[in-house]
């Protein structure tokens, strides 16, 4: 149609009779759309598919966040969840339209009345988003520069290497609730604000110091002290740290006489040890790593091997059994890769001994199960299920 040219209701009227219809078969009010004299194929607006979480976040008015930098793909977050985003083309050309009105804008409408819409954009392609997994190699890999190892070492550590959580979160392609979630997972401490890794040697160091305190002071398990356990140790491991491990290994048991007493972890005290014991020892004996083990938690501690699942490997077909480091988050983010890495270091794996390594990279749509069905493939011996490599002979 010719830009100078609008239409009037006369216009409407006319194409209304060459339909064969009447003014009482259409809403009172009609709508002409017009075509930009603008560019068409502009790029100042992008397409974004939203599912219902999305479209329920902006409604309430949340905050969409795009992550990524020129080596990344770029993901979208919200505050719990992370979306990986990919382009997407369509066959059908979609319109980006101004002062559009729907059925319900208009049905109440009395008067015969003409309304102008205007075509801004069109576009062939579009961002399709798909619930993913947080990327997190990049976070190991800006938290190895500022390793924390005593306070006899801090000369040692750059500014521009430490970062608090507000840096890590621009950073990082993962959601404010995820990154919170593995940050507790690792074996991290905020120091002046800043998120610092514990260097291995200095963590074994520290938290056995505080674990003596349990023998030294006759404490049950259950009844450490938090006041004593800082005034006993501050004078040999910063006070910061102190508090962090505390965090970290205890949770609130009972009060006595007005104190907040607190008990250790035993799963997390447990793993720690195990961990520590695997540390660059290559190969061990299952036999003596399951003795050194028991023997190096505090008593009254129990040592399951439930507990090594998702950081070492038992080699039960070794003779005699072997044990070995094996931990989760080395593996590649890649499902194939991951997947490709865990039947290369082992042939066959039971349910139990596989989720943690394969949880972190689950989505509601695809859960462990349905990672193992897609990626594995099941056989049964003596009546234990095992998974081993898809296309293995």
């Amino acid at each position: 149609m010719d830009e100078n040219k609008t239409r009037d209701l006369d216009d409407v009227n006319e194409m209304l009779k060459l339909a064969k219809l009447g003014e009482n078969d259409v809403l009172s009010t009609s709508q002409t759309v017009y075509f930009t004299s603008d560019n068409l194929n502009c790029d100042n607006f992008k397409f974004l598919e939203l599912d219902q979480h999305l479209l329920e976040e902006i409604k309430q008015g949340q905050t969409l966040y795009i992550k990524g930098d020129d080596d990344e793909n770029v993901v979208l977050c919200t505050k719990d969840r992370t979306y990986d985003v990919t382009g997407a083309e369509t066959s059908n050309s979609l319109l980006l339209v101004k002062n559009m009105a729907f059925f319900d804008d208009l049905k109440d409408g009395k008067e015969r009345a003409l309304q102008t819409v205007t075509v801004s954009g069109v576009f062939y392609d579009y961002l399709s988003v798909t619930p993913g997994k947080p990327h997190l190699k990049k976070l190991r890999d800006l938290l190895d520069k500022s390793v924390y190892k005593g306070p006899e070492h801090e000369y040692e550590i750059k500014n521009e290497d430490l970062y608090g959580y507000d840096d890590l979160i621009k950073i990082i392609q993962a959601s404010d609730q995820e990154l919170e979630s593995v940050l507790k997972q690792m074996n991290v401490v905020t120091i002046n604000g800043k998120i610092r890794l514990l260097d291995v040697e200095y963590h074994f160091r520290a938290l056995s110091y505080m674990l003596k305190l349990i023998e030294e002071n006759s404490w049950n398990l259950d009844e450490i002290d938090f006041d004593e356990t800082l005034n006993s140790l501050r004078d040999i491991i910063p006070e910061t740290i102190l508090k962090n491990l505390f965090d970290k290994y205890t949770t609130e048991s009972k009060i006595v006489d007005g104190l907040q007493l607190y008990s250790y972890k035993e799963r997390e005290i447990c793993r720690f040890f195990a961990q520590i014991l695997l540390y660059g020892a290559g190969k061990f004996n299952l036999e003596e790593f399951l003795q050194a083990w028991r023997e190096s938690v505090p008593e009254g501690m129990t040592c399951d091997e439930e507990l090594l699942h998702g950081i070492a490997i038992i080699d039960r077909k070794s003779d005699p059994p072997v044990i070995s480091a094996f931990p989760e988050e080395e593996l590649p983010e890649e499902i194939n890769a991951r997947f490709n890495k865990l039947f290369k270091a082992k042939e066959k794996w039971t349910v139990p001994e596989i989720t943690p390594y394969i949880q972190r990279v689950a989505t509601d749509k695809m859960d462990v199960n349905a990672l193992l069905a897609k990626f594995a493939r099941a056989s049964n011996s003596q009546g234990v299920k095992f998974y081993s490599a898809k296309h293995a002979k």
